[in-house]
This record gives C-alpha cells, sequence and structure tokens, in this order.
C-alpha cells in the first residue's frame, strides 16, 4: 500500500463540488467557530522584493480536521494549494489544487450571507465584475435567488456570456453603468480587482445587501465612505482578520467604537438577528479566512476519497 498523499485536482474539486453543498459546509463550520468547535489561523504573508507567500489556516475540531493554504502571489497573481489533516491519526489526508475550491468557497459566502441577511425576495442583482470570481458570484446567487433584473458593469464584460445568463436564468441581464445598476438595486457584489471605490453609496437604496469580495488588503477599497456611512451593519467574517485586513474598513475615516461591525461568529451564537429591523443597509465584507478553506477541502476529500473514487 502506498503512504504517499492523496492529490486532488482542480478538475476533480470542480466535478465533486457544487455552490449549495459548499454553502451548506460553511454554515456548518462558522456554526462551529462560534461554539468554539473550530479556531481560525490567521493569514500570514511574507514579502521578498516583489515576491509574497501567504498561509492561512484553522483547525476544526468537531469534524477532526486541521489544514493550511498555501499561496504565491507572483505579477499580481495567486496560485492556491490546501493541506488536510486527519488530526485523529494526525496524518496528511490529501493534497489539494486550491484554485477551483477558492472560487466556489468565495461565491458560496455571499451566497450563505445574503440568504440570512439580504431581503428575501430580492428582485434585482447588480454585479461589478464578470471576471472568473464575478461569475461564480452570479451562478451562485441564482442558483439561491430568483432574480428578475441582473445589472452588469465591467468596460470589459463578454456579451455573449451576459446573454447566456439570460437565457440560463431567465432574468432580464444588461450591461449598464455603475449608477444605472445600483439603483434599486436589492443586492450588490463588488468582485473586481479595484482599489478604488466602483460606485457612489449615495445610489444605494434602502434595505440593500451589499457584498465586497474583490480586496483583502488594507491597501485597496470596493466601497467608499458613504456606503460605510450608510449601513446599519456590516458583516465581517472574523473581526480578528477582517478589521485589520480589509481596507474598506481600514481606510474608512469614519470608523469608531460605535460603528455597526458584527462577525459571523457572533451572528451564529445568536448575539444579534441575521436581518435588521426597518430598511438597514447591510454590507458584507469579505477577505477569506482558512476556516472556509480547511471546511471545503474535507467536503471534497470526504466526496472524492472516501466515496472511493481514485485521485
Amino acid at each position: 500500500m502506498s503512504n504517499s498523499i492523496p492529490f486532488i485536482s482542480d478538475q476533480q474539486v470542480s466535478e465533486a463540488l457544487d455552490y449549495r453543498s459548499v454553502a451548506a459546509v460553511l454554515d456548518e463550520a462558522f456554526a462551529s467557530l462560534a461554539a468554539a468547535g473550530a479556531a481560525v489561523h490567521r493569514r500570514q504573508r511574507t514579502d521578498c522584493r516583489h515576491l509574497r507567500l501567504s498561509t492561512m489556516g484553522a483547525v476544526w475540531a468537531d469534524r477532526g480536521v486541521g489544514g493550511v493554504k498555501v499561496y504565491p502571489t507572483v505579477r499580481g497573481q495567486f496560485s492556491f494549494s490546501i493541506l488536510l489533516f486527519d488530526l485523529a491519526s494526525n496524518r496528511p489526508l490529501a493534497l489539494l489544487d486550491g484554485n477551483e475550491l477558492t472560487r466556489l468557497r468565495t461565491a458560496a459566502i455571499t451566497t450563505l450571507v445574503a440568504s440570512k441577511a439580504a431581503a428575501q425576495r430580492p428582485r434585482k442583482l447588480a454585479l461589478f465584475g464578470t471576471g472568473l470570481q464575478g461569475r461564480a458570484q452570479a451562478d451562485a446567487l441564482c442558483g439561491w435567488f430568483g432574480f428578475e433584473e441582473i445589472a452588469l458593469v465591467d468596460p470589459a464584460g463578454d456579451a455573449a456570456w451576459g446573454q447566456a445568463l439570460a437565457v440560463r436564468t431567465g432574468s432580464r441581464v444588461a450591461f449598464t453603468t455603475a449608477e444605472a445598476a445600483v439603483r434599486d438595486a436589492d443586492i450588490v457584489v463588488t468582485a473586481t480587482r479595484s482599489s478604488t471605490p466602483v460606485f457612489d453609496g449615495a445610489w444605494l437604496a434602502p434595505g440593500a445587501f451589499v457584498s465586497a469580495i474583490g480586496t483583502s488588503t488594507p491597501k485597496g477599497r470596493e466601497l467608499d465612505d458613504a456606503t460605510m456611512d450608510r449601513a446599519g451593519r456590516i458583516i465581517v467574517e472574523w473581526k480578528p482578520q477582517s478589521l485589520e485586513e480589509a481596507g474598506e474598513v481600514v481606510l474608512w475615516p469614519g470608523q469608531s467604537a460605535n460603528s455597526p461591525f458584527i462577525d459571523l461568529p457572533q451572528l451564529y451564537a445568536g448575539e444579534a438577528p441575521w436581518r435588521p429591523a426597518g430598511p438597514a443597509i447591510t454590507v458584507f465584507k469579505s477577505v477569506g479566512i482558512g476556516l472556509a478553506d480547511v471546511a471545503v477541502a474535507q467536503l471534497a476529500v470526504s466526496r472524492i476519497l472516501h466515496a472511493g473514487a481514485q485521485p
């Protein structure tokens, strides 16, 4: 019997997982984090000249697994790998490509939080950025909500993809301006590489849900001061990491001790309701945490290896 660590490719992850199953395992993982059944290994970054190496991970004691995601940043591009351990036997379970897993979990967490905190029957989605992650966000959200209208903002957008999205979802889909997209939108998602705000928060409708997922560094922000100032609630994944990494937070001059920050462990612990009373704007700022990667890696391993599939 071979003692080598099984390897799971991006293609295997893509074939084995879907947004709903990923959202479900994230739901379980954050519930564990709220009940001290999981712990986060916060992101660490090491820079040398123009190169960077980052690591992040978690221990999910309730599932008996732990792991770390490692990725270099070279010329602005990432390459993700995840090493998952069985903590009962104290042995590696698998080494996984992490690119597809990252795409899935980033889109699924927006959908998970929106399903709990956004309007229950959103009519209009505004999406900024239609690259790899933007398309994932659209697919995940449209798999959960039935939008009447989807407004896309991307100067380099692919009209054919927009038309295919309309056929697939039955929604009215069109590329438009930032203002036209945000006006009357129930859910606004920013999935860009922009380091400066991509729309004016004054355009947001009362009760809008805004998810900003495009950047995870303190030097860039997709949301402006008006959006942050108007927010009745600002949800982050995990305060110890998010409040230091999110440019929307770090660069916001209006933040104070009374700013309405709340993280997912607090919400899962029942310290506040998911939906605020009244038409308050809700901002969800995601920077990605290692628990999400470990949880989805565990799901992939259970489906691919434990089900008898060969890596």
